[in-house]
């Protein structure tokens, strides 16, 4: 029996000794470690996604079209290159805003060797590909759903009273000049019309010139000691740099830098800002959130101003100071001190978003108080335009039946209440006088934030897509390099 036992262990050294027994004992090896792996309870479970289904509230279509039918669209044209163009202008001394005059006489330099060809072909950096010809039409497709096609006959009769309605000098509205232009600016931008569009080129490039012409040494647009010169900086830094972001126009880089430079100085330590850039306890969630919008466009667009991106994570870590435990919504200045609103907490949730925290906690609990807001034009909240324009990108950017149930809800309630010759005005003020009714701005207003609104769907990428953005930095006329986010 020994020898017997004996026999089989030499037998079987042997043949393991052989390739074909080394490479099965192998084999054996891993299959035992595999098998053994998984049978091991991993110690920490993957993240677990919550799925929450909402019922969408169908709208009748036949309603809103015997009501208002829609205009026919214009062919789609492949997207808009932007121009060979230098803005060679020297910009006025301003030392009086409000009495200070705007050149008619400046010249646009056409300089066809000014850029790099690697910029002139397609450009539209990161976000923004969305904005003109087949990728317009492609997102309407995909996120306008039902009233896609309505929306953008909408806003391109809004377009059209806005070229009508531009002032001589190139701005928009009666007061407010510069922060109405910037807003008009941004509209049309919004749609991919630049200074090389066939129908919108020279509305585009005159209010451009309004805006260049009237920023300061300091890189001051309006007077930025008062409450509504602190917003006009910061809408005029944003339309500017979306404009160098889309044109490439030389000259508008150190227009848009020294204006971003402006929001960087006047930043709190801790990240907020506050009207007049002041430097107290107070600060502001509502300018916060133009300042954080303009601070990214410029950004996007190339900006070099030494602080702006941890400027914009300065900003984050503000609006998450101001979170309202019960709730999840965000307060107006500070916590405990003020009012917590639909659109206040739209505003936080909205720049977070787009400042590269969308997934974050804090942001999470905001759409969840968002979740009750509503878009009825005859019980508006209060600066209705306003909220809305908010509100409806922040449920953009979540995506889902979040964003079906609100598109389903605010596009037709804007479509209905556009005026015949292409303008809006704020439900507020057909309510007469009251909360609801401060909103009393000139009609640009209320076009420009209804337009954008409607625009929601081209605007700018959904931010949770995984995307890259690219940021692009003109060195030089020669020089061109393109960072990735």
């Amino acid at each position: 029996m020994d020898a017997s036992i004996r026999a089989l262990h030499k037998n079987f050294v042997e043949w393991a000794a052989g390739p074909v027994g080394s490479i099965t004992l192998h084999v054996v090896g891993i299959l035992l470690l595999v098998l053994f792996a998984s049978m091991i309870t991993p110690r920490q479970k993957d993240p677990e996604i919550e799925v929450q289904m909402i019922e969408v509230d169908e709208q009748k279509l036949d309603e809103l079209l015997e009501e208002k039918p829609p205009e026919e669209l214009p062919d789609l044209v492949d997207q808009v290159t932007p121009p060979d163009v230098d803005m060679d202008m020297t910009p006025p001394e301003v030392e009086d805003f409000t009495a200070a005059p705007v050149q008619d006489n400046v010249e646009l330099n056409i300089a066809s060797d000014a850029i790099s060809p690697i910029v002139m072909k397609g450009l539209a950096p990161g976000q923004m590909a969305n904005r003109s010809g087949a990728g317009r039409a492609a997102a309407i497709g995909a996120y306008g759903g039902k009233w896609g096609q309505y929306a953008e006959a909408a806003v391109l009769r809004a377009l059209e009273w806005l070229r009508i309605n531009q002032n001589q000098d190139g701005s928009w509205g009666t007061h407010d000049k510069e922060a109405m232009t910037g807003l008009g600016i941004l509209t049309f931008l919004a749609h991919g019309e630049t200074t090389a569009s066939e129908k919108y080129g020279p509305t585009v490039e005159r209010a451009i010139r309004y805006l260049v012409a009237r920023q300061n040494e300091k890189g001051e647009f309006d007077k930025v000691d008062t409450t509504g010169g602190t917003y006009s900086q910061a809408i005029c830094v944003y339309a500017v740099s979306e404009a160098y972001g889309m044109t490439r126009i030389p000259s508008l880089k150190g227009v848009m830098e020294k204006g971003a430079q402006v929001l960087i100085n006047g930043q709190q330590s801790k990240g907020g800002y506050d009207y007049k850039f002041a430097k107290g306890e107070r600060r502001d969630t509502s300018l916060a959130g133009w300042c954080c919008q303009a601070m990214k466009a410029a950004y996007i667009a190339g900006a070099e101003n030494a602080g702006l991106h941890e400027a914009m994570e300065k900003a984050v870590e503000d609006f998450k100071s101001v979170q309202k435990p019960e709730d999840g919504s965000f307060y107006y200045s500070k916590i405990g001190a003020s009012h917590s609103t639909h659109s206040i907490t739209a505003v936080a949730v909205l720049s977070m978003q787009l400042l590269g925290h969308a997934g974050d906690p804090e942001v999470n609990r905001g759409m969840d108080f968002l979740g009750g807001a509503t878009c009825k034009w005859e019980n508006p909240p209060d600066w209705p335009m306003y909220a809305w324009y908010y509100i409806s990108q922040t449920k953009f950017h979540k995506g889902g039946a979040t964003w079906s149930n609100w598109n389903n809800q605010f596009a037709p309630q804007f479509i209905r209440n556009q005026k015949p010759d292409g303008h809006w005005e704020s439900p507020g003020l057909a309510l007469g006088a009251g909360a609801t009714g401060r909103e009393n701005m000139h009609p640009v207003y209320a076009t420009t934030l209804a337009a954008l609104t409607l625009q929601v769907y081209y605007r700018f990428l959904p931010t949770y897509q995984p995307i890259e953005t690219e940021k692009i930095d003109q060195k030089s006329d020669d020089d061109v390099t393109i960072e990735i986010m």
